[in-house]
């Protein structure tokens, strides 16, 4: 039997620098962040970056997460993708913060954190399918996306790929048998994406055991005012 949780996510912060650059599966950045409840949960990162990181440490003090990764002090050539995934244990609900940092490896100084919060009720009913927050975004906003399906459950962290504005998810899932006469197990992930630029972006999600789940937003522009001169 696997249990899944509702999560909810928010983006609190962006990079200290920003980066560019391809990242796995064909993914540019933005950096993205995922998290599937299963037992232990489990929280990835992918970002790209020109400074090879070492794995990274985790700790736990309450409901803070930190998350530590140091820099050599060098660069190299062509761009490196940042991709880890890391045990967070079986977490009850409440509030939880995952600070993702990254240190100096000489001196252990701050070179860029990234922050992210994110919520576990106690129960929450299963919708199949998928959903966004926030619905409507503007470009300056990052965008989560939350998807669900029942008698399944999420046991890796998903794998991300954006081509041009097309967003494909694929999640490994295993067949969940109920708990009780009358329960519904339910899978759910969540993958937010930092900034996109305006446009229609579609969203499927794959997996070998159940069907794929579509979906799409649009992400507005903000609107500049302009200033009006006096006579």
């Amino acid at each position: 039997m696997i249990r899944a949780l509702f999560v909810a996510i928010t983006f609190l912060s962006v990079p200290a620098a920003a980066q560019t650059g391809p990242c796995s599966a064909g993914f540019q950045d933005p950096p993205i962040f995922s998290l599937v409840m299963s037992s232990p949960a489990r929280v990835s990162f992918k970002n790209t970056t020109r400074r090879p990181l070492s794995s990274p440490f985790v700790t736990i003090a309450g409901n803070v997460i930190t998350v530590v990764q140091t820099a050599q002090d060098f660069q190299v050539a062509s761009p490196l993708c940042n991709d880890q995934s890391v045990s967070i244990g079986d977490l009850a609900p409440g509030p939880y913060i995952v600070k993702w940092e990254y240190r100096e490896d000489i001196g252990y100084s701050l070179s860029a954190a990234f922050t992210f919060a994110f919520t576990i009720p106690g129960t929450a009913p299963c919708v199949a399918g998928i959903d966004f927050q926030p619905q409507s975004p503007f470009g300056a906003q990052p965008i989560s996306i939350l998807y669900a399906t029942t008698f399944r459950g999420f046991l890796q962290t998903p794998t991300v790929a954006l081509d041009g504005s097309q967003i494909t998810i694929d999640q490994q899932a295993v067949i969940a048998d109920p708990a009780f006469p009358g329960h519904v197990p339910c899978a759910r992930g969540i993958v937010q994406i930092g900034p996109l630029q305006g446009g229609y972006y579609p969203v499927t999600v794959r997996s070998t055991t159940f069907g794929p789940l579509s979906d799409a937003f649009v992400v507005r522009q903000p609107v500049r005012s302009r200033a009006v001169r006096g006579h």
